[in-house]
């Protein structure tokens, strides 16, 4: 098959968060691997690093995203992107987030007559009602995804858990529904990055076992389960260390319980490497990045029995447990912090099991199945 170019459009590329860090990672894949391959977004946020083929166009307004306060919801220049992917001429245009540049990518697309496709990053119809506890919320948000979606030929996931949800909530059938591979840059999150001495300026004993949670500190990601199990497991001889943007109207006052802030990069990976295990209470993530992220760095992890997550995660290195059943989470802290022989194990098996869960595996196959859904679109004219 011809070579095919890929314009891939984003709400989010420069946040903290695993989409934006699996967005950079697939561009510099995409880089190394010699494919045509660019990512659109409008943020006043600034990179880390540059990347060539990320394009950032400044919004002509921002506010802070409701309910995500570490996001912004911007108006960005319709115009100005149409014109770039005019320019880019892509096979396939991919978005990436239902918000507002993703809605301009959209109205480009159909404008332009370039065929659309998209990741289902995150269960929003979910991540309302956690947030609102509003039925008809829920209903609003599933009705304009439904129609969001609707002109898209081919959509991902980054699991098979959520492929019932999009057949009856979006309409798709199974022959558009594609599963993005797992993947990430292993490199960054890996054991090597250990290094005790980060934990220096914190007024805590080391040698306690370090339980961690990365990710925003809010409500729909069950945090405040999480914070509440801590204070009913009265654990010995362990610190719970959260790292994040803190959206939580909870006060975190307990000896045993350290908040980081946000963390990115080296700083991040020597977070997970220096720490014992990983716990995420999360039940709305369609993948949970950063529970890979944590298996790479050789953690067990504790993972809820909905959502993402459990599709990939087993006993051979972690729990799957019901939040809502505190003594079932307690217990697996528990055994983790007492039972060295089992920590160990699991240890070792979380680190060998993400070797072969590479980014540059997840890119490769990425391209491979949108050169299939463009030969199969060809082949309809």
């Amino acid at each position: 098959m011809e070579k095919i170019k890929i314009c891939l459009i984003s709400d989010t590329v420069f946040d903290v968060n695993g989409v934006s860090r699996f967005i950079q990672d697939f561009s510099k894949e995409a880089i190394s691997f010699e494919k045509d391959f660019t990512v659109i977004t409008s943020t006043k946020k600034k990179a880390e690093e540059e990347f060539p083929n990320i394009v950032n166009f400044k919004p002509i307004f921002r506010m802070r995203m409701p309910y995500y306060k570490s996001l912004d919801l911007v108006l960005p220049p319709f115009f100005k992107i149409k014109k770039k992917i005019k320019e880019l001429k892509p096979d396939l245009l991919h978005i990436s987030t239902p918000g507002t540049v993703g809605l301009c990518a959209l109205i480009s697309a159909m404008l332009l007559k370039i065929p659309v496709a998209g990741i289902y990053h995150t269960d929003f119809p979910a991540y309302m009602y956690k947030n609102t506890k509003n039925a008809f919320v829920r209903w609003g948000t599933i009705k304009f995804l439904k129609l969001f979606y609707s002109p898209y030929k081919a959509l991902f996931s980054r699991s098979d858990e959520y492929f019932k949800t999009l057949k009856e909530q979006l309409g798709f059938v199974d022959e558009d529904l594609y599963l993005l591979k797992a993947g990430i840059n292993i490199k960054s999150f890996d054991r090597s990055f250990k290094d005790e001495t980060i934990w220096d300026p914190y007024n805590f004993d080391k040698n306690r076992f370090k339980v961690l949670y990365v990710g925003r500190i809010s409500v729909e990601k069950n945090v405040h389960k999480l914070l509440d199990i801590w204070q009913k497991g009265k654990f010995e001889n362990c610190q719970l260390i959260l790292v994040g943007d803190k959206e939580l109207n909870k006060e975190i006052k307990d000896e045993t319980i350290t908040y980081l802030g946000r963390k990115r990069g080296k700083e991040l990976s020597k977070v997970y490497a220096s720490s014992d295990c990983f716990i995420f209470p999360s039940t709305t993530d369609t993948l949970g990045q950063v529970v890979m992220e944590a298996m790479s760095s050789a953690l067990p992890v504790i993972v809820t029995n909905k959502g993402g997550p459990k599709t990939f995660v087993n006993s051979d290195f972690g729990y799957i447990v019901d939040i809502n059943n505190y003594d079932e989470v307690i217990k697996a802290i528990n055994e983790l912090s007492k039972d060295k022989q089992k920590y160990l194990a699991k240890k070792e098996k979380a680190y060998l099991f993400m070797r072969d869960m590479s980014i540059s595996h997840s890119f490769l196959d990425f391209w491979q199945k949108n050169e299939e859904i463009l030969e199969k679109l060809r082949s309809l004219k």
